[in-house]
């Protein structure tokens, strides 16, 4: 479990986000909504270390992670897996050695016993025979997923998602939620994802943070968000939807000129 307490985090004297309280369970994707420039990344890096808050608490379990000494935050951090936007794979890696990588830093594990585990994780998220191939060599989506086989293949307690289906066509981003909604729950782990698509909060929402301009001002399940009466929420909800449908008429007139 996650517990964020009252946490600020400021630059040039202004605050990026501020008072912010939430928990985040284990077996539970969380989302953590937002427009651009809402917080919601500074959150994410202020919960995971990137950053350091300049207020509050972020606990994991019992332990306050923010005011550890840096080797014991190095052991919290082995711990965590981390999807980025992106994906951010190494493009000078195969797919195996990108999933390796964190087993090289944080394991002292055999080659043997690296190779099993990484073909393990590859398998899981549905890329068999793909190790030798680079990250070029990969579809978007596919790159995601080895993205994911590298964030949890040190078995991670904690899973860090920033905006995930970010370049996604719609079918594979529904793929990619709902192999990490899977994960989240096979292996119990807390997940916080970062995201501004709302086919994602009501796909896999189990618990919904909805930021705006640093301040937490809604909390609830994606049941619960269309009950809302939170103007801000309200406005966002409907960004989202109809940049969404601009997109996808874009898209479609793009098609039919091809």
């Amino acid at each position: 479990m996650i517990t964020v307490r009252h946490l600020y985090k400021y630059f040039n004297g202004k605050p990026a986000i501020s008072d912010i309280s939430v928990q985040f369970k284990p077996g539970e994707c969380s989302l953590v909504i937002g427009a651009s420039g809402s917080g919601k990344t500074v959150l994410m890096k202020s919960v995971t270390g990137l950053l350091e808050p300049d207020e509050g608490e972020v606990l994991f379990g019992d332990t306050a992670y923010n005011k550890l000494p840096f080797r014991e935050k190095k052991r919290t951090r082995s711990r965590m897996g981390m999807l980025f936007q992106g994906s951010a794979l190494f493009d000078f890696a195969t797919a195996q050695e990108n999933v390796m990588f964190p087993l090289n830093f944080f394991s002292d594990m055999s080659r043997k016993e690296k190779l099993e585990r990484v073909n393990f994780c590859l398998s899981r998220v549905g890329l068999e025979n793909i190790n030798d191939k680079y990250p070029s060599e990969l579809s978007g989506g596919m790159q995601k997923r080895v993205g994911i086989a590298r964030a949890i293949v040190l078995n991670p307690d904690y899973l860090f998602c920033d905006e995930p289906n970010s370049g996604l066509d719609p079918h594979t981003a529904v793929m990619i939620d709902r192999l990490i909604q899977e994960i989240t729950r096979e292996y119990n782990i807390t997940t916080i994802i970062n995201t501004h698509d709302m086919n994602s909060v009501m796909e896999i929402g189990d618990k919904v943070v909805f930021i705006h301009h640093g301040i937490k001002m809604w909390e609830g399940s994606s049941s619960d968000i269309m009950l809302s009466e939170n103007k801000e929420l309200e406005d966002f909800i409907f960004a989202s939807r109809m940049a969404k449908e601009l997109k996808l008429r874009y898209g479609n007139a793009g098609r039919a000129q091809d």
